[in-house]
Formats: C-alpha cells, sequence, structure tokens
C-alpha cells in the first residue's frame, strides 16, 4: 500500500505538472482535476498504511511472554495500560555470576589545566625536579597539564609536575600558576 500510495503520489504531480500550457483551458482544468483527485487518493493510500504499520507493531508481544487476556500469536486481546507497564520492557532474572563480557567502570582521569602568569615578562622555568636543572623557559600564557594532584614543597617553594602543549614534562613554581577548574 505504501509503494502504491507513494506511486500515485508521483503520477498525480506529474500530471499537475502537464497540466501547463500545454492544453486549452477546459483540457486543462479536467486534467488538473483528475491530477488533484489521484494525489488525494494516494495521500490517504499512504496514510492508511503507516497508520496501518503503526498499529500492527503497537499489537507485537512476544511468543512464550504472553499475559492473561493476550493471545500465543503475539496479539494482544484485553490488554490493559498498567499490565503492559508492568512487562514492558522485559527484565532479565539477577544472577550470581558476573558476565565476563560486561565492561567494567574505568574511572575518569582528572584533567586540570593551569596557565603560565605573574611573571613580569620574564617566564616561569621547567625544571626536571624541584629546584633541579632547567629544561625549558615558558613566557606568560602559556598553557599547562598538572600532572599530579599533589603539590610538593621544595627550596621554599612550591612545585606543581606540569605538562607543555609541546608534551614536555617538568615541575614549575606553582606561585606563577593560575590553576583553572579541574574536571
Amino acid at each position: 500500500m505504501v509503494i502504491i500510495g507513494f506511486a500515485g503520489i508521483l503520477a498525480a504531480y506529474r500530471g499537475v505538472r502537464r497540466g501547463g500550457a500545454r492544453f486549452y483551458t477546459l483540457e486543462r482544468e479536467a486534467m488538473l482535476r483528475r491530477a488533484s483527485f489521484t494525489l488525494l487518493i494516494s495521500t490517504a493510500l499512504l496514510l492508511g498504511a503507516v497508520g496501518l504499520l503503526i498499529y500492527q507493531r503497537q499489537q507485537i508481544v512476544e511468543p512464550g511472554t504472553a499475559e492473561p487476556g493476550e493471545t500465543e500469536t503475539g496479539v494482544a486481546t484485553t490488554a490493559t495500560p498498567e499490565s503492559v507497564l508492568e512487562t514492558f520492557p522485559p527484565t532479565g532474572t539477577p544472577t550470581s555470576t558476573a558476565d565476563p563480557n560486561i565492561p567494567t567502570a574505568t574511572p575518569t582521569p582528572i584533567i586540570c589545566r593551569a596557565v603560565v602568569d605573574g611573571t613580569a615578562g620574564s617566564g616561569l622555568t621547567l625544571r626536571d625536579a624541584p629546584g633541579g636543572t632547567e629544561i625549558a623557559i615558558l613566557p606568560d600564557g602559556s598553557i599547562l597539564t598538572l600532572l599530579e594532584a599533589e603539590p610538593v614543597t621544595a627550596n621554599g617553594y612550591t612545585w606543581r609536575q606540569v605538562r607543555t602543549v609541546a608534551r614536555e614534562e617538568g615541575w614549575v613554581v606553582e606561585e606563577f600558576l593560575t590553576i583553572g577548574d579541574c574536571r
């Protein structure tokens, strides 16, 4: 029915398009009436077919799960909304053993970002260890990722382990960082 309805709609549309300037006024009016009638019938067939499909999908019940008032063929005879809500979706029975195919939850790592700030244009020294040798100078505005949640105190400063955008890892003084939201 859907295919017939869709084909009828296309035929009616072509009929309307043909009914333009190629025919005389009376013939054009008759052709447009026929095309409009065909379009109306085809649209009704298409909507009826879609409605029937929706109705049938709502009536399907899995075989072997028929409730009182339903038949094994899957068609409900006197199903009440309460019985449908109680049985749909079907719930599984709990098992005592864990299924090895179910993925386990893994914790999402917390990512903290920081920006180099307050060096008055001198930049921040990236070091290989707290108070260690210099790796690079990071200018103000450099974006860093904090690697460890706990800061380390050494040489009178609080140090944070960071990773730069260029993937260099090292330690910087926390005083010159603006730490953003950790998510």
